[in-house]
């Protein structure tokens, strides 16, 4: 398996795994999990969907978008800001160097050893996309065993903000990490993530 990171500036060779990733959020977040979401041709997205957003995606051996993940500066809309701005504890940061983290999701047809590959290299590469941007703090808004469960094993410091939510039928919680502290020792080589060249580009 490996990482791609999708941006507005890599789109015209990315963007066959932009589409399919939206068609991945659709089979999890809408077929799966049930929720109300917009969605056009099979494929979920919403507003935040933006040219600010980043999308770390984990492909297969066979080039399948596997798992997940969306990223959006605060200093561009967010979903945090517009739909839960009293969850937070006062102002809602507007920072380039405080980064949402949101639309987590890995398909059920991988095995159980599968899933744990792509989950870790996901949060790995977010990690040290995060670092490369110089990102202090990540803001994410998710069920509660995600982060209990997969967040914070991985070695992440989960600072809950606030109180636990019932949201779509599901515990949920508001979290910082920090991304200074967030992992406290290299991960072992054999677990870093194979990133595509096509992840970055200059000054994007």
């Amino acid at each position: 398996m490996r990482t791609i990171v999708i941006h507005s500036g890599n789109l015209d060779r990315t963007h066959r795994y932009w589409l399919e990733h939206h068609k991945l959020r659709h089979e999890i977040f809408v077929n799966r999990l049930g929720w109300d979401m917009t969605c056009h041709n099979g494929m979920e997205y919403d507003q935040f969907d933006t040219i600010a957003a980043r999308y770390v995606v984990v492909v297969d051996d066979a080039d399948r978008v596997r798992a997940v993940s969306r990223l959006v500066p605060t200093s561009s809309p967010y979903m945090i800001e517009t739909l839960w701005p009293d969850w937070l504890e006062g102002t809602p940061p507007n920072n380039p160097n405080v980064w949402e983290a949101s639309r987590f999701g890995c398909c059920t047809s991988l095995t159980t050893q599968q899933r744990s590959e792509a989950i870790r290299l996901m949060l790995a590469t977010i990690y040290n996309l995060s670092r490369s941007h110089r990102v202090e703090n990540l803001l994410m808004v998710m069920p509660s065993f995600i982060f209990e469960r997969i967040i914070r094993p991985c070695g992440y410091d989960v600072q809950y903000i606030g109180a636990e939510r019932v949201i779509d039928r599901l515990r949920t919680r508001l979290a910082s990490v920090p991304i200074g502290e967030a992992i406290t020792a290299p991960l072992p080589c054999h677990t870093a993530p194979r990133v595509a060249q096509v992840m970055e580009l200059p000054n994007a």
